[in-house]
Order: structure tokens, then C-alpha cells, then sequence
């Protein structure tokens, strides 16, 4: 998929977002390499607390683009500067229905880089491991083996 055209795909997307009553926009990456995918464990740090695995998320800032914000989101808090897009893989829900989350392909030169950062625990799992794991993600992961990556 070519960006300009994801990028107009995006954008009616967004627009449609803020018509369905969606107050938070959200970035996600769905990164692959052989076969494996990189989940990353988010919520709280606190004892006896429960952490999810989720894809690389989060949040789109006031005035900034989805994809732009996905670029930060990685350059920043995951350490991935060089990510390229390599499609758009659709849109994720939250049980709220407040939060829609875009899903985005990104290849990256470096996969193991978010493994310099020790703060972040992380791992690569297969996609019926990620299936289980992350089960909203399902419709996005078809979409990601129907456009031919990895």
C-alpha cells in the first residue's frame, strides 16, 4: 500500500472517528519479524498489580496526525527511529468505545533495538501466541498476512 493512499485512508478514518463520538485517538504497531511479533507489557508498576501485553501503543497528541503520532510514539518511547509504514492494518475498539486505536505494519532495520532499553519489558511470540494474548487484534493480523508481509 502506498502511503499517500494510507494516508488519505487514515484521515477519513479519523474524521469518521470524531462523527462516531471517539474522544481518543491511539497508534499501535504491529511489528514482524520471521514469523514472530513484538508485544511489549503495559499498565501498572505496582506490586501484585496485573500487566497486559499489548502491541507498541500510544497515545495521538492534540494536533498531530495519527501517523505522526505512531512516529513518535516509536522513536520515543520504544526507540525506533528508523520504522518505516508499510500499511495500515485497520482499527481497534476499546470496550469503552471512547479509544480507537489505529494498527499500523512497521518494518524496522533494527528489531531487537527496543531490547537496549531494559525498562520496557518485551518479547517476540508467534501469531497463534499473539492470537491468545491479544485477541482484538485477530481482524488486523488477517488483514497483515492478506497484504503479503513478512
Amino acid at each position: 500500500m502506498t502511503e499517500p493512499f494510507m494516508l488519505h485512508q487514515v484521515d477519513e478514518l479519523v474524521t469518521r472517528s470524531h462523527s462516531d463520538g471517539i474522544t481518543d485517538l491511539t497508534a499501535a504497531a504491529l511489528i514482524g519479524q520471521h514469523g514472530r511479533f513484538l508485544l511489549v507489557q503495559v499498565g501498572s508498576l505496582e506490586p501484585n498489580m496485573t500487566r497486559a501485553w499489548s502491541l507498541p501503543t500510544g497515545p495521538v497528541l492534540p494536533g498531530e496526525t495519527v501517523v505522526d503520532g505512531l512516529r513518535r510514539i516509536l522513536a520515543k518511547g520504544f526507540g525506533y527511529s528508523d520504522a518505516e509504514i508499510t500499511g495500515f492494518l485497520g482499527t481497534i475498539d476499546t470496550d469503552d468505545s471512547a479509544t480507537r486505536t489505529f494498527v499500523f505494519a512497521i518494518s524496522t532495520g533494527q528489531p531487537d533495538g527496543i531490547c537496549r532499553d531494559g525498562q520496557i519489558p518485551h518479547r517476540w511470540i508467534d501469531n497463534i501466541t499473539i492470537s491468545d494474548l491479544v485477541p482484538v487484534i485477530n481482524p488486523v493480523l488477517r488483514t497483515y498476512y492478506a497484504t503479503d508481509h513478512d
